[in-house]
């Protein structure tokens, strides 16, 4: 059961990672932001374009971190110190699920825009249950 848990939470950090990592070197919103705004990138103002990729930078920094956070706490998962899967939860609660709401939220305004909602499921899926299983022993 340890090997699993600690496999869903690798898995869940490391897709957390590879979004925070594309949104922080993102140039531009992605192609669901332009569905979603109506507008192709270059015609935003150059000061809406700042804000946005400011925007970005702090989705994918948070996004990083929360899958860093996720390793870190490998280490007392893999000791069966369960604090650590409480931990795992509230980080998840509140990184992922509000992630997970406006992809939600995107789609739901302009069902045509193709937003993460499967990969952020999936993140939370991955995440809960490997989290979860610290508690079942």
């Amino acid at each position: 059961m340890l090997t699993f848990r600690l496999v869903l939470l690798s898995l869940a950090a490391l897709l957390a990672i590879a979004f925070g990592i594309r949104y922080l070197l993102a140039k531009a919103f992605m192609p669901y932001h332009a569905v979603v705004a109506g507008k192709a990138w270059t015609e935003l103002p150059a000061g809406l374009q700042t804000i946005i990729l400011g925007m970005l930078r702090i989705v994918g920094g948070g996004l990083a971190t929360y899958g860093v956070a996720l390793l870190w706490l490998l280490l007392p998962l893999s000791r069966h110190e369960t604090w650590a899967a409480s931990a795992v939860l509230t980080l998840t609660l509140t990184a992922v699920v509000p992630t997970l709401c406006v992809t939600i939220s995107l789609r739901r305004f302009e069902p045509a825009a193709r937003t993460p909602i499967v990969p952020a499921a999936l993140v939370l899926g991955l995440a809960v249950i490997g989290a979860g299983t610290a508690f079942l022993g």
